[in-house]
């Protein structure tokens, strides 16, 4: 079903959206691709290792992704194949020469350069965590289904950065042991992305230690669709 950010981006498109074609879609890892993005739109842009865009999709769904990277008319973005929903279903179909229009980039998280960051999150963080890692210093902790698949991601993205893939267990004992590395590194900038639910328990554990995150973005949560 459109949502109705999705029907009034269709409205006012001519005025808001930049217009690309698909120049390629590899598959990185079972359920994870990357995307490449082209067109004219794309050049002269503004655009900081951390922003995100929202893409109009065909259904008239919004869906946000970060860029990992941006030069002259070119862009990519890593998507994760998450279930049944509307971003999902559009990373399985998608192929070159389609057509991808949306807004941004948008401010969404930025580190300080020349400051060391930590990054907690999960397979939707892998496009921020590939970005941000343009600066040295990075660590992620990313709760993830398969640290495989995850760190085969990373590696056919050349991303150079500390990353520990922590897997899901029954009732989400293995936050314990990621909120346990993301103390590790004092004085580090923190940044709590991914599942809502995830994030509140480990800021919680990380509270109970002293460290507190800069800043917090859910990309999603059980039983809700859409999250920005």
């Amino acid at each position: 079903m459109p949502s109705a950010k999705g029907l009034l981006l269709s409205a006012v498109g001519k005025l808001v959206l930049r217009d690309t074609k698909v120049a390629s879609v590899v598959e990185l890892a079972p359920t994870l691709r990357a995307i490449t993005l082209e067109g004219a739109g794309l050049r002269d842009v503004a655009w900081t290792a951390g922003d995100k865009i929202q893409v109009l999709l065909s259904s008239l769904d919004v869906r946000t992704y970060t860029p990992i990277e941006w030069t002259a008319g070119v862009t990519k973005l890593v998507v994760y194949d998450h279930g049944d929903s509307p971003g999902a279903a559009w990373s399985r179909r998608v192929k070159a020469g389609d057509a991808c229009r949306f807004i941004g980039p948008q401010r969404s998280l930025q580190r300080h350069a020349g400051k060391p960051a930590v990054v907690f999150g999960d397979e939707t963080s892998i496009g921020v965590v590939a970005a941000l890692a343009r600066e040295p210093n990075l660590t992620a902790v990313l709760e993830v289904s398969s640290p495989e698949h995850v760190t085969a991601a990373f590696a056919a993205l050349g991303t150079k950065a500390n990353i520990a893939c922590i897997a899901r267990s029954a009732g989400d004992a293995h936050l314990a042991e990621c909120a346990s590395k993301l103390a590790e590194p004092r004085g580090a900038e923190l940044m709590l992305t991914g599942r809502a639910q995830s994030i509140r328990v480990v800021q919680a554990k990380l509270k109970t230690s002293g460290v507190r995150s800069e800043a917090n973005k859910a990309y999603w949560s059980v039983g809700k669709t859409g999250l920005d």
